[in-house]
């Protein structure tokens, strides 16, 4: 039995007999449901006639999308938590005696666990959906920061008990404990972000994809301002407060979370009625109609889009919803050549397939990669760094306040995540504003963006106050988070939703090459002005000087000793000779080199701009100059 014949109707007693189109605009409402729904869903819509004719009534579904939506944004908090590593990364080198260059490696194992298996998780979620990659994140970030505040504590020994020095397969581990914590984030975000980019038609899309991604953005302020509070800044607290708060929004979100396509889906219909009253007349459908599809295959436009499309017209035709002669009076071969003729129109997502392979053979999407490894580069470089940045600026000489220091890192982390998480919002509400009232493209928001950019390293060039520097944070965290909101829409609107969770996780490689290739050369800088490198006064004595714990536990009876004494003591006295004293000096030279990152993401994409715009250009004069051509043939 089909849709139509089991719809529920609610006659109105009080009203007017059911129209003459009540039969067509009841099965517009039904085709609208089944070809949402999934079959195997018993949910059908109600229909109530009134004067104005038969109306669907409430999303059936309305509820659940927004319970959904909620805990992905919750989601998106827990994934983000690898933001947070300033926050506690100058107590985690000082306490196990590491180089800036290895703190980096160590951060960097987090960031690479986000972007490096960003097309992984989009593969999954695509053909899976959100519960399994939920699950694993839950299980990873629990593991990650466990292991992680075990090094911290001293239960695993980062330093070789014969030589001293830094273990290499210690170091290794750190780093991999770092790792799967990003492995995590990623798994988190793609599932929340692919559930309510399906959940929300074209005009509130960006707007709700923002949310989630603003959760992924205030993850480090919210984290970092607990730890702060709870524990008082110390890493060990913090550490124990992400292992279990990470873990939990991921296990309950593998419940919740799921794709609940709405009732108004635009793209899930050919023809885009504009709540008319009355039913578009034939020419006017037919018109709806060719604004839906393509011009040419090379767009990455469905194959079978275009047939689907006329399909559904005749269809239409023949169930009285167009004009029957009108109707007869074409060909279906006329119908195709008519709808491939004007795409002036924007084409919604889901009309657009490009797969990973064909993606990387596009020129836009080589601009908007190099453009996200270069800012987001940048970006990465401060957000892991700013914890340095802020005890270089702070210290004078080997003195400094280690509990007011700490309060100035979290400060930064905090300013990072909540201007980051209001970029991610404003920048969805501002570019789904500018392109449904001024046609604007959201492409050329990214121009804007690296001008951002660019600012907020000009800013760390000119700071020498540490009490100024949450300045240059705020404006780096507001155009980290923009950044963040307008490239998944680019790739989703370039690109197409079919594969939009595997095409932006490939997008992400290029934070992962940005962030690597940016963290190490902070690292080198910093090291290279190290009293190690470059001389410095004798560092006063310190109560820290702690002998490492026995080697009791090769013996069986002396084990629980041997576990007790590795949960209890501290760590080796660090080796001060990795810190700088410097100031600015420490590292000036890596954003130099940032500010001439920046102006060529500016430049490529005022480039990506230009090319879309002539695109649209020559897309739209061939499409007149083919339509005069066919409409001439056919008259």
């Amino acid at each position: 039995m089909s849709a139509f014949h089991r719809l529920h109707l609610d006659i109105d007693s009080r009203a007017d007999p059911p129209p003459a189109t009540f039969t067509s605009r009841a099965r517009t409402c039904a085709e609208r449901f089944s070809s949402i729904l999934p079959r195997s869903l018993p949910l059908m819509p109600t229909f109530t006639v009134s004067k104005d004719g038969p109306q669907c009534a409430p999303d059936p579904l309305k509820a659940a999308r927004i319970v959904s939506f909620i805990a992905a944004v919750f989601v998106g908090l827990a994934s983000g938590s690898n933001y947070v590593y300033s926050g506690y990364a100058p107590q985690l080198t000082s306490k196990l005696g590491i180089t800036s260059t290895q703190a980096n490696l160590v951060g960097l194992g987090g960031n690479l666990g986000v972007y490096l298996t960003g097309p992984i998780w989009g593969k999954v979620v695509d053909a899976k959906g959100p519960r399994i990659p939920l699950i694993f994140g839950a299980v990873l970030n629990l593991l990650g920061y466990s292991f992680v505040r075990l090094f911290y504590i001293g239960f695993f020994p980062i330093r070789d008990e014969v030589t001293g020095e830094t273990s290499h397969l210690q170091l290794f581990l750190l780093t991999l404990s770092m790792f799967l914590t990003g492995v995590a984030g990623s798994a988190g975000l793609s599932a929340g972000i692919n559930a309510t980019a399906r959940s929300f038609p074209d005009r509130t899309r960006a707007s709700a994809t923002g949310a989630v991604l603003a959760g992924f953005g205030l993850s480090a302020f919210l984290f970092s301002t607990l730890g702060h509070a709870i524990f008082h800044g110390e890493a060990g607290g913090l550490l124990l407060l992400l292992a279990i708060g990470t873990a939990t929004p991921d296990l309950v979100g593998s419940i919740l979370v799921r794709p609940y396509p709405p009732v108004d889906y635009e793209e899930a219909l050919v023809i885009h009625e504009e709540e008319e009253e009355e039913l578009l007349d034939p020419e006017e459908a037919e018109d709806a109609l060719a604004r839906t599809v393509s011009l040419t295959e090379g767009m990455g436009v469905t194959p079978d889009f275009t047939e689907r499309a006329v399909r559904r017209s005749l269809e239409m035709s023949h169930s009285g919803l167009l004009d029957p002669e009108e109707g007869q009076g074409r060909s279906t071969d006329q119908l195709i050549r008519r709808a491939r003729l004007d795409s002036s129109g924007s084409l919604p997502p889901t009309a657009i397939n490009f797969t990973p392979l064909q993606v990387w053979r596009s020129t836009d999407f080589h601009i908007l990669f190099v453009v996200l490894a270069l800012l987001c580069g940048v970006g990465l470089e401060w957000i892991n760094n700013v914890g340095a940045v802020t005890l270089a600026l702070a210290r004078d000489g080997w003195s400094y306040d280690a509990r007011a220091v700490a309060a100035l890192q979290a400060k930064q982390v905090a300013t990072i995540s909540l201007l980051n998480c209001a970029g991610r919002i404003v920048a969805g509400a501002v570019s789904d504003l500018c392109k449904a009232r001024f046609g604007v493209k959201r492409v050329w928001f990214l121009p804007i963006v690296a001008v951002m950019f660019l600012g907020s390293q000009l800013a760390v060039l000119r700071t020498t106050d540490v009490q100024s520097l949450w300045l240059v944070s705020a404006a780096l965290g507001l155009s980290y988070g923009s950044l963040f909101n307008v490239l998944p829409m680019l790739v989703l609107e370039w690109f197409g939703m079919a594969h939009f969770s595997q095409n932006f996780g490939w997008m992400n490689l290029g934070p992962a090459i940005g962030g690597n290739v940016f963290n190490f050369l902070f690292g080198r800088v910093y090291d290279s002005n190290t009293v190690g490198r470059v001389g410095g006064p004798e560092p006063p004595a310190t109560s820290d000087d702690v002998a490492s714990p026995s080697a009791s536990g090769r013996h069986a009876a002396a084990f629980v000793q041997h576990i007790s004494e590795r949960l209890l003591a501290a760590p080796p006295a660090p080796d001060r000779k990795h810190e700088c004293l410097l100031g600015r000096g420490c590292y000036v030279t890596a954003f130099r080199v940032s500010v001439v990152a920046c102006l060529v993401a500016l430049a490529l994409s005022l480039v990506a701009g230009v090319r879309r715009e002539r695109l649209s250009v020559e897309r739209k004069r061939a499409l007149r100059a083919e339509r005069a051509a066919v409409l001439s043939h056919d008259e």
